[in-house]
């Protein structure tokens, strides 16, 4: 199933760029308007005219009430090919979804975060970064 909602990328890279994470937070996620609540989310695939990247490592957080409230997907990029690859994807998604980059102010994490959506908000250490 494909998730309409836009997610916030945040992204880290290791002083040596060998290592590199990728975080992903679906707020809302429409996914569970199609599948049953108590179905897993077992994957994440990001799919362009390249090929797909996929991880494994994917969280849904529920309100104590059951209700979802976001979905969690990290990505582990293990070397700079593996960095290039999924810059490639995310320059090309950020172009279809109004999103733009944009440095957090330090060398190693970066902030993928909507045009019109302010740091602020982005950071906001209640929205469990």
């Amino acid at each position: 199933l494909e998730e309409r909602s836009v997610p916030t990328v945040r992204l880290t890279r290791s002083p040596d760029s060998k290592k590199s994470v990728a975080i992903f937070r679906f707020d809302r996620p429409s996914l569970y308007n199609h599948v049953d609540l108590e179905a897993e989310v077992d994957g994440m695939t990001l799919i362009d005219e390249e090929g797909s990247i996929s991880t494994e490592n994917v969280i849904a957080h529920f309100s104590e009430t059951g209700v979802p409230q976001y979905i969690e997907a990290k990505y582990v990029m293990r070397s700079t090919k593996d960095w290039d690859r999924f810059m490639r994807f995310m320059e090309k998604y950020a172009d279809t979804h109004d999103l733009e980059f944009r440095p957090s102010g330090t060398k190693v994490l970066y902030d993928m975060m909507w045009k019109h959506g302010s740091i602020e908000e982005i950071n906001d250490p209640s929205r469990g970064w």
